[in-house]
């Protein structure tokens, strides 16, 4: 009993979950001209508890490799991986016990349903059966998914198979989840329910690292982002401070006659740089120190401009990551 008190204070009092420091992968891209890349060149990441992370970038391959790494389920050549506080040996691949690796949808048993499943996934952290089985209830029901809590697991799809199994990984022990699907599609129902499996593991200490290439499940579910590109990590930080620093749109219109008012504005406003893409204005910031939408919004309207559809633009990890692609091609 003694001991077990002990490690449940360790547990409590560790603060980083994931330190990586100059880390390279054992993987090379070979090009046609037969010269090698690292698929994954000194990395450096610093993950805490109670924080979730979104992993982004253009190739699927190099987020899930990395992820695998972080989990010790794949070996790397140079540098180091600390997970939660705990050395890993370079060659050794194995899932610690405190990492909850989730890479397939296919962790789930298809002979029973997803109650069924949860509550004995999680039973053993539990002691009363019938308690917990209405507890996974409510818990289906909060998160917007009690229409599947009955439904035969052989029947979901691979995006909500994946779901259910993060369920199952909120009420485990560990203290790092690692949620792997860079190539998956989550429909906004699953983004909802991610969302507040993020929020519960993150009120219990856990810390939650997503692989994604889609800016959406960023938004709503993760406090920091890490963009790799080329092997590199060329941002890490808040979703935040990433949205600010790098979504430079301030101004959103739509209009039947948006190349008519497009030619207004730049007369208007020759200190912001006026495009159009995908039958939308954009105004955008050309200065860093500029930031005032409002004034912009309310001008074009002194102007006597009224178009269909004009908003003071949300900052969106989408945005942020294309601008941020596309400063980092330049300096190649």
């Amino acid at each position: 009993m003694g001991d077990t008190i002990k490690n449940h204070k360790k547990k409590n009092q560790v603060k980083n979950i994931v330190s990586i420091k100059n880390l390279s992968s054992r993987e090379y891209f070979l090009y046609d001209n037969k010269e090698r890349r690292q698929v994954l060149k000194n990395i450096n990441l610093f993950m805490n508890k109670e924080e979730t992370w979104g992993i982004m970038g253009e190739s699927a391959f190099e987020i899930k490799l990395l992820l695998e790494i972080m989990a010790n389920i794949r070996a790397y050549d140079t540098g180091r991986c600390i997970l939660v506080e705990r050395g890993m040996l370079r060659h050794k691949r194995i899932i610690l016990k405190h990492v909850f690796y989730i890479g397939n949808s296919d962790m789930i048993y298809e002979n029973m349903n997803v109650l069924e499943f949860l509550v004995f996934a999680i039973i053993k952290f539990k002691a009363d059966k019938v308690e917990l089985q209405e507890q996974i209830f409510e818990f289906l029901i909060d998160m917007g998914l009690g229409h599947i809590s009955l439904t035969s697991n052989k029947m979901l799809t691979k995006e909500e198979k994946a779901v259910i199994t993060l369920i199952a990984a909120a009420h485990s022990d560990s203290v790092m989840i690692v949620f792997n699907f860079p190539d998956y599609r989550f429909d906004e129902v699953l983004v909802d329910a991610i969302e507040k499996i993020a929020d519960f593991m993150r009120k219990r200490g856990k810390c939650l690292i997503i692989g994604t290439q889609n800016g959406h499940l960023i938004d709503k579910t993760c406090s920091h982002i890490s963009v790799l590109a080329d092997g590199n990590i060329i941002y890490q930080g808040t979703v935040e401070n990433f949205c600010l620093s790098f979504d430079k749109v301030m101004v959103i219109i739509r209009d039947a006659n948006i190349y008519s008012i497009m030619d207004k504005l730049i007369e208007i406003f020759p200190e912001y740089k006026i495009s159009i893409k995908s039958d939308s204005l954009l105004i955008n910031r050309l200065n860093e120190e500029i930031y005032d939408p409002l004034s912009i919004y309310k001008k074009i309207i002194e102007m006597g401009i009224v178009p269909d559809y004009m908003e003071i633009n949300p900052k969106t990890v989408s945005n942020a990551y294309e601008e941020i692609i596309v400063e980092h091609d330049l300096q190649k």
